[in-house]
């Protein structure tokens, strides 16, 4: 690379050697031409990972242009130590986060690189993220489910987030400046292997948010997430569940208590809106949509009170 990047995409992996291929593909060409870096940043994985970050790493130095890709290993288990190492790894003034599994159309490059350019004063913001199903959609996954495979879609006009909505964190931006002056990620939140704990992105951004710092979200900033079968059982759903209860309970720990009570009453009042859709599926006609969400949220209830017996 002859000049230094003017954006770092930063893919934090693990054991999704063929996901990754693919999404490096699709990246690529979106990136080439573009004075832009690549990370891989790769969390102990066991299959050939390695090999495929190697193989596109030596295919982007042939382009001659200012495109690169870098393969990194960190061996601290979690995906919040690998963003961390990310942060750590990145040359550019501003970082993308994305997930291994992911393609994107030829316009996502310059989309992100547009956004800053128009908006100086934008210090964070998240993506447009749309699923794309590798394999049939069972008939018990609702629309409301569909945030847990990482659908995320605020319309089609680049606006500020409410008050605690935020990106997912498949598809998150970020000014490098924002870690020096906020801190990183929790590494005691996020996945850790295969335990699917949650809430680090919205744990970080909350810290944003009440520093009145502005999270903007990037419609043009499109990509799809890609969803095989594994992830379309209800023991994936399940784990889901209990690792977003956990994450609420670890967060419910460091709560004054009128904060935790707040918690438990928006908890409540999940439970009554989640009963309403139930009833309404039940009327459709579609009752196993209706009794997975409530399984849903009897699993999130178990991961709460797994955390807190101990």
């Amino acid at each position: 690379m002859s000049q230094e990047p003017s954006i770092s995409l930063i893919i934090c992996t693990y054991n999704r050697a063929e996901y990754l291929s693919d999404s490096l593909n699709t990246l690529i060409q979106s990136a080439r031409g573009r004075s832009v870096e690549i990370l891989v940043i790769d969390n102990n994985s066991s299959d050939n990972t390695r090999k495929v970050c190697q193989e596109y790493s030596a295919k982007t130095e042939k382009t001659g242009d200012d495109l690169a890709l870098h393969y990194v290993l960190e061996t601290n288990q979690g995906l919040s130590f690998a963003r961390n190492r990310g942060i750590e790894e990145a040359n550019a003034p501003v970082i993308i986060f994305l997930d291994d599994d992911i393609t994107v159309p030829s316009s996502f490059t310059d989309s992100w690189l547009s956004f800053f350019a128009d908006h100086p004063e934008a210090r964070a913001a998240g993506g447009k993220i749309h699923v794309q199903f590798d394999d049939p959609r069972p008939k018990w996954m609702s629309d409301f489910l569909l945030p847990l495979l990482g659908h995320h879609d605020h319309g089609d006009s680049i606006k500020p987030y409410s008050n605690r909505n935020y990106p997912f964190g498949g598809n998150m931006a970020f000014k490098a400046g924002i870690f020096d002056e906020y801190g990183t990620f929790n590494t005691e939140l996020g996945r850790i292997g295969s335990d699917l704990k949650a809430s680090e992105e919205k744990e970080f951004f909350r810290r944003l948010q009440q520093d009145g710092v502005k999270i903007y979200f990037v419609p043009k900033a499109l990509l799809y997430h890609r969803v095989n079968k594994s992830r379309l059982t209800k023991d994936y759903i399940r784990r889901q569940a209990v690792g977003l209860g956990q994450s609420i309970a670890l967060q419910m720990k460091r709560k004054p208590g009128s904060r935790k009570i707040t918690t438990i009453f928006k908890e409540v009042g999940k439970w009554a809106a989640t009963i309403a859709l139930f009833i309404f599926y039940s009327f459709k006609l579609q009752g196993s949509k209706g009794v997975m969400l409530l399984k849903f949220r009897y699993w999130i209830l178990q991961g709460i009170s797994s955390l807190n017996r101990t």
